[in-house]
């Protein structure tokens, strides 16, 4: 029997409400997901615990977080003197020769093969959140970098 005209009114207009609600999710999930909740500046952001940081660089040595911010500002975590430092990868007045660890020799290495102390590297701000959702968590500053405590 072939549909009434009053059928196919009903179909088309249920077919329309279920494409309009496919894309309202769509567009709800699209929004939900998107980046436009991340920051378009660099700000301070919490690296994790600072003592669960600190027992791990006493168990296992400096480690690597790439920039969280996508950009360019790696940093090494590492002990300096008892403290939670952020170094810099990046060989002070230089624009791209990379410092990475190398557990191997103990040491920090540049691109040129030269082992370096981590008061030969810049470094960023750290501070220990002391309030709230930051309290106890080690915070680092990648907005401004300080020079090295001593120059290779």
């Amino acid at each position: 029997m072939p549909a009434s005209r009053s059928d196919t009114k009903i179909l088309l207009v249920a077919t329309g409400a279920v494409v309009l609600a496919g894309l309202l999710v769509a567009a709800v999930l699209l929004l939900a997901t998107s980046q436009g909740g991340s920051p378009s500046k660099y700000q301070p952001f919490n690296a994790g615990d600072a003592g669960s940081i600190r027992k791990e660089l006493e168990d296992g040595g400096p480690y690597f977080i790439p920039d969280p911010f996508g950009g360019d500002r790696n940093l090494l975590l590492a002990l300096e003197g008892g403290k939670v430092v952020a170094l810099s990868t990046i060989l002070p007045e230089t624009k791209s020769c990379e410092v990475k660890w190398k557990g191997s020799v103990h040491h920090f290495v540049d691109c040129h093969g030269d082992k370096l102390d981590s008061t030969a590297l810049d470094r960023y701000p750290v501070t220990i959140g002391q309030a709230g959702s930051q309290k106890g968590g080690l915070l680092v500053d990648l907005r401004r970098k300080l020079p090295a405590p001593r120059p290779a």
